[in-house]
């Protein structure tokens, strides 16, 4: 009954929705542009044809234009006339107050008063260019205009001969439906592309001709690929930056010609490489560096700098505060050597990735030499320093199980502790979270976590006989660690103490962007566990838990967890996640070797762990056009004693569930696998006790699976939308008498994928984006008496109430 219900329901809604496009606006000879589609494209992007557009569509959903409808409502309440009377009163009232001003002779506030009335008048303009806030969440409608089709249409011929589609054919078709509603579909036959069939050079310059020809294989225009002005721009690029890193200090793109002759037979190209050389010479001049000069503080007029000379580079300093040992790791730039842009751009990169200098540039300066033939070049590298302290402190708010809970943290870095551009971070931190309590589901309790950590970094690899050049051309680090961190919990508390000494280094592609590729060893970590369990109810439940498998229990001991772990980052997106990229990490943990190794830490009190954890996450990042992204993830792990131990460490475990996970569940609440954690319940009338799902105990896996699918879009302005489809589970690497269906098995574990699905709503905020995820259940592999597909115990007020089908989750950035 219920589908049928839905259906009827979603069916009346589209039927009314149909009638909402608001045409009645419209003039008599107006129609609205609702709707055009490329069709026929085989491998152009229907993405860069919509790029094109003149006129964009008024947005459609099921049907209607809320957008439109949104514009109309509120154009209601726009009156440009009384917006421009408000912008002349505020206007004479800014000038009165400032005439006044002047007459005190106040300058100061001169100044204050103009940048307070020019800021209200700046919204006021906007407001009546861009409309009310409804307005501008809103659109206006795009009246069709056969004029701007026309210019579409022309674009549209442009970009396909750019791609080599000379004999492209391209039309549209109109049709108009209700007779206000305009559909436009874009008819496009590609036809067969043209394609290099030869290349020739016309390089006067003969050091530049064999240059060129000297790394003709890297040139991105390759015999057979298709004609495509973007790439002929992206090979200028190269050419211009070829000569820039072998010495042409002068060259200029403008240089750089290329001559496509499509005449011969066939559908193919032929492309002559033109290089001119210079108005006033024969050749391009070759420029060598001459002399270096470090400036390390700001100018003080009229006092000179004492120079330290290192490694053939003159370190200028009023006071000396960086080891120009340190400092020479991070120069590229050396006398005697060719002028490079590269160099330049990697030394720049290499001195801000130190975050001691406020800024950093290079400039260079041409020499008087005795002749034409040497042309030289002095190198000024200038970094002013950035604050000796900075203190950062965060504050925000948490939100789980329905419950708010305030957090903060506090950060100092001090710079160049030692004079070696070291850096040391002090933090605290401090958070509460709400809770439902075990006993009673109608109360919350709030769970504490406090703690605290010192971090000293240094800009090399610290090891004996390296003479601090190891991995130097990839921003290599050290650094040391240690934190405590105490969690009060409503089941435990836990208290962690930790030390660690970390080696960093980087790849990067491209100088000018950030590293795609980040690597992290690790060979000392040293962990000391101590807890005590509050909850009997869940000392009993791991007790329950243990026999027959791996003692859980036991992972409650304190203990002294060491391990050797090693991490690796690939990214090629960037902060905003606009880019076609993938993102892929792994991290690998080896825990106990100590004891292998001969070295027993443990003793009465502290035992000792020995495990195995592998835990590789990908991500896809795929653009759509138009603030649309195609997003997914695929994650896996799995952690496991080794050797002669039984006893995985609790926070070496896998928990799934939460505002970056399976959203639909509870944080830390999927699992195990298909088995249920059961409850006993009271039933008063009749009386009896029954069961149901127990969704309070954390479900701690050895085995993890989980895969995320987002399509975001953006809705107005800074609001962006989300849906979303999670999947994912835990499992135990043995089978558990206690617990059947909880461990892993290739055969059915994905029938044990836990499904559920949702709508997102993200605000971004420039600085941070605040997101909030609405899922709710849709498959749960452990339900009850077979009932297993639960979307049909949906209901929209879930949202807003205390169950377990839907949850509410609040986060910030994107969850992955």
């Amino acid at each position: 009954m219920k589908p049928r219900l839905y259906i009827s329901i979603l069916a009346f809604t589209m039927a009314c929705l149909q009638g909402c496009i608001p045409t009645r606006y419209l003039a008599e000879d107006e129609k609205l542009l609702v709707s055009m589609e490329p069709v026929g494209l085989e491998t152009v992007e229907p993405a860069s044809i919509q790029a094109l557009y003149q006129q964009e569509p008024n947005r459609m959903v099921l049907g209607s234009t809320p957008y439109l409808a949104l514009y109309n409502f509120g154009k209601k309440f726009y009156d440009p006339q009384k917006i421009q009377h408000r912008i002349e009163r505020q206007e004479a009232k800014r000038d009165r107050k400032i005439a006044e001003a002047k007459a005190d002779n106040d300058s100061t506030k001169v100044l204050r008063l103009r940048e307070k009335f020019d800021s209200r008048i700046d919204r006021l303009q906007e407001n009546k260019k861009e409309g009310n806030v409804l307005m501008q969440i809103g659109e206006p409608p795009a009246i069709y205009d056969s004029t701007l089709m026309e210019e579409t249409m022309e674009q549209i011929h442009i970009y396909l001969n750019s791609k080599g589609y000379f004999n492209h054919q391209a039309d549209y078709e109109k049709k108009v439906r209700n007779e206000k509603l305009v559909y436009i579909t874009i008819n496009v036959e590609e036809n067969a592309p043209y394609r290099y069939t030869a290349f020739s050079y016309d390089i006067p310059d003969s050091a530049m001709l064999r240059l060129v020809k000297a790394t003709a294989d890297r040139s991105l225009l390759q015999l057979g690929e298709k004609y495509d002005e973007e790439q002929l721009s992206a090979e200028r690029d190269r050419l211009y930056d070829l000569m820039k890193n072998r010495g042409y200090y002068d060259f200029a793109r403008a240089y750089i010609e290329f001559e496509v002759d499509t005449s011969f037979a066939g559908k193919t190209a032929h492309i002559e490489t033109i290089i001119q050389n210079p108005e006033d010479g024969e050749k391009h001049p070759l420029y060598t560096i001459n002399k270096v000069y470090f400036k390390t503080d700001a100018d003080r007029f009229g006092i000179p700098r004492d120079t330290i000379r290192y490694n053939g580079i003159n370190y200028v300093a009023y006071k000396h505060r960086f080891s120009p040992l340190i400092l020479d790791k991070k120069v590229d730039i050396y006398p005697g050597q060719r002028y490079s842009q590269l160099r330049t751009s990697t030394t720049q990169r290499k001195l801000a990735e130190l975050d001691v200098f406020q800024f950093n540039n290079v400039l260079y300066n041409k020499t008087d030499t005795p002749s034409d033939s040497s042309f030289q070049l002095d190198a000024y590298i200038n970094a002013l320093p950035a604050k000796k302290f900075q203190e950062t402190i965060e504050l925000g708010l948490n939100f789980t199980e329905r419950t708010p809970g305030p957090f903060s943290s506090v950060r100092l870095r001090v710079r160049n502790l030692f004079g070696g551009a070291e850096n040391l971070d002090i933090g605290l931190r401090g958070g509460i979270e709400g809770q439902i309590s075990i006993a009673d589901n109608n109360q919350t309790v709030l769970i504490r976590e406090f703690g605290g950590d010192v971090a000293l970094s240094f800009p090399v690899i610290l090891l004996p006989f390296t003479n601090k050049s190891l991995l130097s051309e990839y921003s290599p680090r050290t650094r040391i660690y240690t934190g405590y961190t105490n969690s009060d919990r409503q089941q435990y508390i836990r208290t962690n103490y930790e030390l660690g000494l970390d080696y960093i280094w980087q790849v990067t592609r491209n100088p000018l962007r950030p590293p795609v590729m980040q690597f992290i060893f690790s060979p000392v970590n040293l962990n000391v566990v101590q807890g005590e369990i509050l909850d009997r109810d869940f000392e009993r439940s791991l007790i329950a838990n243990s026999e027959g498998s791996r003692s859980l229990i036991e992972s409650f001991s304190d203990g002294i967890i060491s391990f050797v772990g090693f991490s690796f980052i690939y990214n090629t997106n960037d902060f905003t996640q606009t880019r076609n990229a993938h993102y892929f990490r792994t991290q690998m943990e080896v825990g106990g070797l100590t004891k292998e190794l001969g070295l027993d830490l443990s003793n009465s009190k502290l035992q000792t762990f020995q495990y195995f954890k592998i835990n590789p996450d990908y991500r896809r990042y795929i653009p759509l056009g138009g603030a649309r992204y195609f997003v997914y993830r695929l994650s896996a792990g799995v952690a496991s004693p080794i050797f002669d131990s039984e006893i995985l460490p609790y926070e070496k475990h896998f928990f799934s569930g939460g505002a970056s996970s399976v959203r639909a569940w509870q944080s830390r609440r999927l699992g195990l696998g298909s088995y249920s954690a059961i409850k006993p319940v009271e039933e008063t009338e009749p009386y009896r006790v029954g069961v149901e799902r127990d969704y309070d105990l954390e479900q701690p896996g050895e085995v993890l699976v989980e895969a995320n699918v987002e399509y975001r879009f953006n809705i107005f302005s800074f609001l962006n939308g989300a849906l979303f489809v999670d999947a994912g589970n835990v499992w135990l690497l043995d089978p558990d008498i206690n617990r059947p269906g909880a461990n892993f098995e290739f055969d059915r574990f994905y029938r044990e994928l836990a499904v559920g699905t949702g709508f997102g709503l993200r605000l971004d905020l420039s600085v941070l984006i605040l997101r909030f995820d609405l899922a709710t259940k849709v498959y749960d592999p452990a339900g009850l008496y077979g009932n297993k597909f639960i979307l049909n115990d949906f209901r929209f007020g879930n949202f807003l109430t205390r169950n377990n089908q839907s949850t509410l989750q609040i986060g910030i950035g994107y969850p992955f």
